[in-house]
């Protein structure tokens, strides 16, 4: 799966005749921008635009009467597939250059011209893009709770795929069971050792409730209606619970609002107890994901409370207990380990918020070597850090920034790569635009000391100016600052930029930094002509 161009033709929320080309030979696409520049919504249009596809329905818009009109341009299973769709005409299918003569040559081989996943992580409120995947969910619900559904049925993660918090827990259980055809895990269960301290799994308490749909008459003991695959995976539970307890009990619901609520508490006390489980019935990971995930979904899940045997913390430490970051990055390279399959789209909305530097510098390291990705994976992600993106390619990265002129947003490569760049550099330059590594209070006085000097130097400055700069002189000698640099030619610039009022107490306007350029310009003339006559 290789995205090569998007037009996004209609307004979609703020993306308006958006266009943008990514690289298709590259495995990673990284969006940097200011907020609301329409990164987010950019990885949003993508899913409308494969979830209709695979549901074979215009792409429909949250509260639009009009359906999305885009063109989209991208490689899958060794095809090059092109897909429109207008308003007028509806939807257009050319397939290797060769135009299908109807939507219906599309959709009755749509496994083979649609990614096997399009998989999403937001690590914002997650209703945000819920709504996208509400009809996947549904019909992905309606399947499992058949009574003749079989575990079989649920080899594979369902196509369109929103990750959220509790998939952590779901995700962890999976890795510390061992299946007959799985393939090594060793990598995966020493990163979890050696970044995440975790080494081993100790306990799991699944707190199973009332749901908003139970049975008229069906009470706990028939849990409430449940069928399918859910009725019997909850049953299997409470085989191999320890003494399982139905309670009721109350609930603070809100600040300002309790309710009573009908809780069935199953605890599994070790591991040898979940790994009895999965050996009677489950043949790979992916069976027991879903069918952990099918308690979710079905709204009979309350609570799962996992405990971890983690290094240096006697007795273990619950899911909850573990720092954000740590749960942050739990998630989604465990739910990319489920989702790793030839042909996935995966778009992740800042996985890294919450990560400490060491693993943001080492993020795309552990893409590569504990998710092991696939050559036709593709992953496209926003992230704000400098850390994360440092090591891609001018290739690999699209800016996003609004055109003064008509206020659009338009997508472009960088013209250096930021592996070519420090991170300091990278941070002032177009990549992110901060005007100063410094705090602002910082530079101010450093700019007032350096006018002062300068005035100085030519014999205009007031005893008053003068305690200031002695002030100032002093203080930076304190702090350990030297203005002076090993740069001869740079040396000379600062002396003659600091002569000019404009550079003294900065506002970082817009305006401000074009007049710098300005001055900048002058003065690097002024010294060439100085050069030029020595």
């Amino acid at each position: 799966m290789r995205i090569d161009k998007v037009h996004i033709k209609s307004k979609f929320k703020n993306l308006e005749d958006f266009k943008i080309d990514i690289d298709e030979k590259s495995m990673e696409t990284v969006l940097i921008g200011l907020n609301a520049t329409g990164k987010s919504n950019f990885m949003e249009a993508l899913v409308v635009i494969f979830r209709d596809l695979d549901l074979e329905r215009p792409p429909q818009l949250p509260k639009s009467k009009e359906p999305l009109e885009y063109y989209i341009k991208y490689e899958c299973r060794n095809k090059d597939i092109e897909v429109e769709f207008s308003t007028k005409s509806g939807y257009t299918f050319v397939i290797d250059g060769e135009k299908l003569k109807n939507k219906s040559s599309f959709f009755s081989k749509k496994e083979e011209y649609l990614p096997k996943h399009v998989f999403i992580y937001y690590s914002g409120i997650s209703d945000r893009v819920k709504d996208l995947y509400s009809d996947h969910e549904k019909a992905y619900y309606n399947d499992i709770k058949k009574d003749n559904a079989t575990y079989e049925e649920f080899d594979s993660i369902r196509r369109i795929f929103l990750v959220q918090n509790i998939h952590a827990s779901f995700a962890l259980i999976a890795f510390f069971m061992k299946f007959d055809d799985a393939s090594n895990e060793q990598e995966t269960l020493q990163f979890l050792k050696e970044e995440l301290k975790i080494s081993d799994f100790g306990s799991a308490l699944f707190v199973i409730k009332k749901p908003t749909w139970a049975r008229p008459k069906k009470n706990v003991n028939q849990l409430w209606g449940a069928q399918g695959l859910v009725e019997r995976f909850i049953n299997d539970l409470i085989r191999f619970a320890v003494a399982p307890i139905y309670v009721e009990e109350r609930i603070q619901t809100n600040y300002k609002k309790s309710e009573t609520q009908n809780h069935l508490y199953l605890y599994l006390n070790n591991k040898q107890v979940l790994q009895d489980i999965v050996d009677i019935k489950y043949k790979n990971k992916i069976q027991l994901f879903n069918a952990l995930e099918s308690i979710h979904l079905s709204d009979l899940l309350y609570d799962v409370k996992i405990k971890v045997e983690k290094e240096d913390v006697k007795g273990g430490l619950s899911m909850n207990e573990l720092s954000e970051g740590e749960k942050q990055l739990l998630t989604v390279l465990g739910l990319l380990k489920f989702t790793k399959d030839d042909e996935t789209l995966i778009l992740l909305d800042e996985p890294d918020t919450h990560l400490n530097p060491l693993w943001k510098w080492k993020y795309l390291d552990y893409l590569d070597k504990i998710v092991k990705r696939p050559e036709t994976t593709q992953i496209i992600f926003c992230s704000h850090d400098p850390l994360v993106i440092g090591n891609l390619k001018k290739n690999q990265v699209q800016i996003f920034k609004r055109n003064k002129e008509n206020g659009k947003t338009e997508a472009f490569n960088p013209f250096i790569s930021p592996r070519e760049m420090s991170v300091s550099k990278i941070l002032t330059s177009e990549l992110f635009g901060i005007p100063s590594l410094m705090s602002k209070k910082l530079e101010d006085l450093l700019n007032e000391k350096r006018h002062l000097q300068a005035k100085l130097v030519h014999g205009d400055l007031s005893n008053d100016e003068q305690k200031v700069f002695e002030r100032l002189k002093n203080y930076f000698d304190r702090i350990g600052f030297n203005d002076d640099t090993v740069d001869s030619r740079y040396n000379r610039y600062l002396q003659l930029t600091s002569e000019k009022d404009a550079f003294v107490n900065r506002n970082y306007s817009k305006e401000e930094e074009e007049e710098l350029d300005k001055i900048a310009k002058e003065v690097l003339e002024e010294m060439l002509k100085e050069e030029s006559q020595k």
